[in-house]
């Protein structure tokens, strides 16, 4: 009993210090960017040594792609909790899941521009394949959620014909990519804050014209 315990309390505090790698991680790749922050600064605004560091993770190619999956499972937890209200046929459900995403988005800007940095550095052979799969499974997952709202929506009629997975992976980056270059990029459109941040509105309602039936 007492070893299950003691063995707990050390899962738990190695969980604990994972997360916190994680979170100074991603302040530090925001600031600094990739090529600037390195694994003896991450230890260091871990407080914690280069040796431990490394017990967690390998390179911060390991780092970036635990954060990416941070992000996308917190995705999928805002995801799993709002699915279930929407209600009606695809069609209404896709507009609620547009809704949800323009009414949450700006919670998250941090986040999805690291998802740009972390698209740009780092490729998929630099990951550990245990990773790599986990990795893959989050992303699926995340996807997922629109896919069944089109097979919804082309099996009831209220949306056009397309095939589900193509057109929800292209939705993703599409806003996705938008979305970075609105919150990090905004001063280089020529366009106030206002009116540069309503470009991602517009964008998920031309999806939604786009895909209306």
């Amino acid at each position: 009993m007492d070893i299950c315990v003691e063995n707990s309390e050390i899962n738990n505090r190695k969980g604990i210090t994972r997360n916190r790698i994680v979170r100074v991680s991603l302040d530090l790749f925001i600031k600094n960017g990739f090529k600037d922050t390195t694994m003896a600064k991450i230890a260091a605004k871990s407080n914690i040594s280069r040796k431990t560091l490394y017990e967690y993770f390998k390179s911060k190619e390991e780092i970036t792609t635990a954060i990416d999956m941070y992000v996308l499972k917190e995705y999928n937890r805002i995801m799993e909790k709002t699915i279930p209200s929407f209600t009606g046929n695809g069609y209404n459900k896709l507009c609620q899941y547009f809704e949800m995403i323009d009414r949450n988005i700006d919670e998250f800007q941090n986040e999805i521009i690291f998802t740009g940095i972390y698209d740009y550095n780092v490729k998929t052979n630099d990951i550990n394949s245990s990773l790599k799969t986990e990795f893959y499974r989050i992303v699926k997952k995340a996807t997922s959620y629109l896919v069944i709202i089109l097979e919804q929506g082309i099996e009831d009629g209220s949306l056009k014909d397309c095939d589900p997975t193509i057109t929800a992976n292209t939705i993703g980056d599409s806003w996705l990519s938008l979305a970075r270059r609105v919150f990090k990029r905004n001063e280089s459109l020529d366009m106030n804050e206002q009116d540069c941040r309503k470009m991602i509105s517009v964008q998920l309602s031309l999806f939604l014209k786009g895909l209306k039936a």
